[in-house]
């Protein structure tokens, strides 16, 4: 009996100090926010029950609906092209070329760099006055564009490009490790068999990547509701507010108005819309992992 106890409490004594650290970094503050999301609370001020009223005003709000909105745009428009470039990128890079390891480490590189500095970056190549995007552009006869100060499209269209240049390279990375898991000999089967190569990559390689596959867009759709920094820093949510996005909004309410019982009602919905996508995505991807 003691030898029995002594191998079922090991392991949790071993996992304790993380789960110690989870509950007070991540579930504590996350119950918290639920909490506060039903009261009034101004930082400085006593916090004031507040039922559902914080969740009315979001609802009255067109602010929230226009980030809801961008949100949504940029999640269902970046994971997508991501997976696309970044599976691409890794069935390209899995072939015997020549400095393979030199182009996979170009194309990983912009993951390794700070969002903050390759936003100031895109910042400067689209600058309206300066830019070296409208400089070409002009070089050639295109009439040059404000891409960030006027039109909503061109500045969000811009911030989703910088993010899914910056992003793909993780995916290629995890693809690149589901390639080399899949056994020569299956594929070899199916030429044998007279199947082409894009029966083969239909019919053999896709399938065998779905758990890669649910992995990299579970991690992707994540990432893309988290989207703040690539905002702040090109255009600050305008112009006007028609590029902000959630995450923007919540710091805007909890930092800029202080209005912390709202800003947590909003992250409250940006988690549930984030567990509801995520429980979708392992609904469709998983029973055809399982299968």
């Amino acid at each position: 009996m003691r030898a029995r106890t002594r191998e079922r409490v090991t392991p949790l004594l071993f996992l304790l100090p993380s789960l110690v650290l989870l509950g007070l970094f991540a579930l504590w503050p996350l119950v918290h926010a639920v909490v506060m999301s039903f009261q009034h609370w101004r930082i400085l001020g006593d916090a004031e029950p507040a039922g559902f009223d914080n969740y009315r005003t979001l609802l009255a709000s067109d602010h929230f609906w226009v980030a809801l909105r961008n949100t949504l745009v940029f999640a269902f428009v970046t994971v997508p092209l991501g997976l696309v470039l970044a599976l691409g990128s890794a069935l390209l890079l899995n072939q015997p070329l020549r400095a393979r390891g030199l182009m996979r480490g170009i194309v990983f590189y912009p993951v390794t760099v700070s969002m903050v500095v390759i936003a100031l970056l895109w910042r400067w190549m689209f600058s309206e006055n300066y830019g070296i995007v409208n400089s070409l552009l002009g070089s050639i006869g295109i009439e040059q564009q404000a891409w960030l100060s006027e039109s909503p499209a061109k500045a969000f269209a811009v911030i989703m490009a910088l993010s899914v240049w910056k992003g793909f390279g993780y995916g290629m990375v995890i693809y690149l490790a589901g390639l080399q898991t899949i056994p020569d000999a299956v594929r070899e089967a199916a030429r044998l068999d007279g199947a082409s190569r894009w029966q083969t990559f239909r019919h053999v390689t896709l399938p065998l990547l779905n758990p890669t596959t649910l992995f990299v867009a579970v991690i992707a759709f994540i990432g893309s509701f988290q989207v703040f920094d690539q905002v702040y820093v090109m255009t600050q949510g305008g112009p006007g507010h028609s590029t902000s996005v959630l995450v923007h909004l919540i710091y805007e309410l909890a930092y800029v108005r202080f209005q912390m019982g709202l800003a947590c009602a909003v992250a409250c919905v940006l988690l549930a819309i984030t567990l509801i996508l995520t429980g979708i995505q392992f609904a469709l991807i998983r029973p055809r992992t399982e299968g």
